[in-house]
């Protein structure tokens, strides 16, 4: 081999597989990573994060506002702390499929059951997928409402990934982040 790299170890089984993460994949980790760095309780680890951010507001500005969104909804839950994932959110296929969405900027149409009970169906342009203490939710822009809701990934049913794409995710993560009662919006 000369003049490339060989995978080794886990990537080297994920290649194999052909399920290795991409360049999208990593980004989205290295964010959530900065947005949780403070939780780590390391004030010098915690200002180089803050350090990082301030630059990629400038290098990467749809970045710097999902961090900014992952640090209000993305808690660090006692799972995460013992390495096991919380279970019962959702199939694997549906949270794959919405990482895909959000990633590739593609609306997806899905019933939706909403904590009442009520079924409604919903087209939205998918901005982010968060984690707090509730679960798992899709930040998104509803065209029904006009406006940013959020969604239980439990909750959603017969989801489909649309051929439509949409070119202003960053506007829509922007108008989130900037959002007065972003805090309120995060815990409701």
């Amino acid at each position: 081999m000369t003049g490339s790299l060989m995978p080794i170890g886990n990537a080297a089984v994920a290649a194999a597989r052909g399920d290795a993460p991409d360049d999208a994949d990593l980004r989205d980790a290295a964010l959530r990573g900065l947005a949780r760095a403070a939780d780590l309780g390391d004030p010098v680890l915690a200002g180089k994060a803050d350090a990082v951010l301030a630059h990629m507001a400038d290098s990467d500005p749809e970045g710097a506002l999902l961090v900014r969104i992952y640090r209000a909804f993305d808690v660090a839950s006692a799972a995460c702390r013992y390495g096991r994932a919380r279970t019962g959110q959702a199939g694997s296929p549906v949270l794959t499929a919405l990482h895909a969405a959000v990633c590739d900027c593609r609306a997806v149409s899905f019933d939706y059951t909403d904590l009442a009970g009520a079924v409604t169906t919903r087209t939205v342009l998918p901005l982010a997928l968060v984690h707090p203490p509730q679960g798992i939710k899709l930040l998104a822009w509803c065209e029904k409402r006009r406006d940013h809701r959020q969604f239980f990934v439990s909750g959603l049913r017969d989801l489909t990934v649309r051929e439509t794409g949409f070119r202003d995710r960053r506007l829509l993560l922007q108008q989130l982040a900037d959002s007065t009662d972003v805090r309120a919006f995060a815990d409701s």
